[in-house]
């Protein structure tokens, strides 16, 4: 358990497929939240199956954060693209969501913190993934966590009526001293 900026508790696991059903409501409601996410309203439910097997896949790893009530709050994985490749193997690719109810609570923090820990145990040289450039509260926590923007793809999303475009960001894990 995790004591939160906001006085909440969080128990922060690796998702098992029990978890399917609170997964599944999380994203739900994340969805109807923020624009900065590939969740959106009404999109089809996820695949029980396919869920579980990628929680269960030894080359990626999923954390969820749990209040004591059992709801998920938020969650971050990685999974790499290429597990078994001799020359990118060793590259993943992340994600994070955390329930505005709990932004700037430190629960961020802690999610990447743990997930570049699980990173590291196996063997990821590189985390890599994509923000949307007006995402300034995940860029911030990307920045502090010392991810680097490497580039930006031009008019990646049509929201609201509008082009968005994306940064792409990367963190190389090297060895700590």
């Amino acid at each position: 358990m995790i004591k939160l900026k906001n006085n909440s508790e969080a128990d922060i696991r690796r998702l098992r497929g029990s978890d399917f059903e609170a997964v599944r409501d999380f994203l739900r409601l994340f969805s109807t939240e923020t624009i900065f996410t590939n969740q959106y309203p009404g999109q089809p439910d996820i695949e029980r199956d396919k869920s579980v097997a990628a929680y269960e896949n030894k080359d990626n790893l999923f954390l969820g954060a749990f209040l004591p009530d059992g709801r998920l709050i938020g969650m971050t994985s990685f999974q790499k693209p290429k597990p078994n490749h001799p020359w990118s193997g060793g590259n993943a690719g992340f994600g994070l969501c955390i329930l505005k109810e709990f932004y700037h609570c430190g629960l961020g923090t802690e999610l990447m913190r743990q997930l570049e820990a699980g990173a590291r145990e196996k063997g990821v040289h590189r985390l890599f993934g994509t923000v949307r450039t007006e995402n300034y509260h995940a860029i911030h926590l990307y920045l502090k966590c010392g991810f680097t923007i490497e580039g930006i793809t031009k008019e990646t999303a049509f929201i609201n009526g509008r082009w968005h475009d994306e940064y792409y960001i990367s963190k190389l894990l090297k060895e700590e001293k």
